[in-house]
C-alpha cells in the first residue's frame, strides 16, 4: 500500500510538472527592460508555451511624479447616436496613438498609452461613438456612470492615491481625478480569479498592482497570428500579471482593441508597438495615458 501510495505521489508530482508554465516560475526581470522615463521601464518577450506568444509589458513607478488621463466627454455628448437611436453619446472612438497624439498637442506630456474600457454599440452596423463605457471619469468628470455589474474600477484620486476595486452605487466621486472600468478580475491580493472559464484566444490588454501600490503593471499580448502571437485567454492574463509583479489585477478591452503606445522622444510622435493582424488599428472608446508631470 505505501508503494502504490508514493508511486501515486509521484505520478500526480509530474503532471503538475507538465502542466506548469513559465508563469509560474520565478518573477519577470525588470533589470532587463528598456527605460522610457526615470521611472518607467517597458519591454516584450517571447514565449512559445502553452503557445506562441509575443508580449509587451511596463512598469510604472507610482512615486514617481506621473499622473494618468482618459477620455474627456463627446463634444454632442448625450445625443442620440445616428446609427442606434436607442442609445446615448459619451466619447467619440479613438485610435490610442492619435489619443496621445492630442494630448501632447495640447502641452501634456503623455509618454505612455494602452487601450482601456469595452464599449457598446458593437454589432454589424459601425459608430464613431461609445456608450456603456462603465464607470468613466475624466480630469473629475463623470464621462458615463456606473453600470449594475460586480466589474472593479481603477480610482484615480486627486490627491495622488490609487484603488482598485468595485464602486458602491451612489458612492461620492468628487475626490477621484480618473477612473476606468475593467471587463474582468483576473487577480485578487496575488490570487488567481478563476471565474471566467472561457478558452477563447485573442490579444488581450491587461493592468495589475503591485501589493504595496508602488507599481503599477501594463500588459498587452498579440494575438489571432498563426506565425506571430496566438494571444491568451482571460484567465491567463492574470497568470502574466503576476509574473511581472502584481498582487491584484484586471483584463481590459481585448481583441482587435489591444493597443501598446509610447511617445518616441527621438521622432516627436505616438508609436504603436504592439502588432495587430495586417496592421489594423482600432478607434476605442477609451484609452489610458500616462503623464509626465511637471514638478
Amino acid at each position: 500500500m505505501k508503494k502504490f501510495t508514493a508511486l501515486f505521489l509521484t505520478f500526480v508530482f509530474s503532471i503538475t510538472l507538465l502542466r506548469a508554465e513559465w508563469w509560474d516560475e520565478g518573477k519577470y526581470d525588470w533589470s532587463k527592460a528598456q527605460k522610457l522615463d526615470d521611472g518607467i521601464v517597458f519591454g516584450n518577450f517571447k514565449k512559445e508555451s502553452p503557445r506562441l506568444m509575443r508580449i509587451w509589458v511596463m512598469r510604472i513607478d507610482l512615486s514617481g511624479n506621473y499622473r494618468f488621463a482618459t477620455a474627456k466627454k463627446a463634444v454632442n455628448y448625450g445625443e442620440t447616436i445616428p446609427t442606434h437611436p436607442h442609445l446615448k453619446i459619451h466619447t467619440l472612438r479613438q485610435k490610442t496613438v492619435d489619443f496621445m497624439t492630442e494630448a501632447q498637442k495640447s502641452g501634456r506630456n503623455m509618454i505612455a498609452a494602452i487601450n482601456a474600457t469595452g464599449w457598446a454599440p458593437w454589432d454589424k452596423t459601425p459608430s464613431i461613438y461609445a456608450t456603456n463605457l462603465g464607470l468613466l471619469i475624466s480630469d473629475g468628470v463623470v464621462v458615463s456612470p456606473k453600470r449594475p455589474n460586480n466589474r472593479p474600477s481603477f480610482l484615480f484620486y486627486k490627491d495622488g492615491r490609487i484603488e482598485l476595486r468595485e464602486v458602491k452605487e451612489g458612492e461620492d466621486l468628487s475626490a477621484v481625478a480618473q477612473a476606468i472600468t475593467c471587463f474582468h478580475s483576473v487577480l485578487v491580493n496575488g490570487e488567481l480569479d478563476l471565474s471566467d472559464k472561457s478558452k477563447y484566444l485573442a490579444p488581450r490588454t491587461g493592468i495589475g498592482l503591485s501589493a504595496d501600490k508602488r507599481y503599477m503593471y501594463f500588459m498587452v499580448i498579440d494575438g489571432r497570428q498563426k506565425d506571430f502571437s496566438m494571444g491568451c485567454t482571460v484567465r491567463e492574463v492574470g497568470n502574466i500579471l503576476r509574473y511581472l509583479g502584481a498582487a491584484n489585477g484586471v483584463n481590459m478591452d481585448g481583441g482587435g482593441s489591444s493597443s501598446f503606445v509610447i511617445w518616441d522622444k527621438v521622432e516627436k510622435k505616438a508609436k504603436m508597438l504592439n502588432h495587430q493582424p495586417m496592421g489594423v488599428i482600432r478607434p476605442v472608446g477609451s484609452s489610458l495615458g500616462v503623464i509626465k508631470a511637471d514638478k
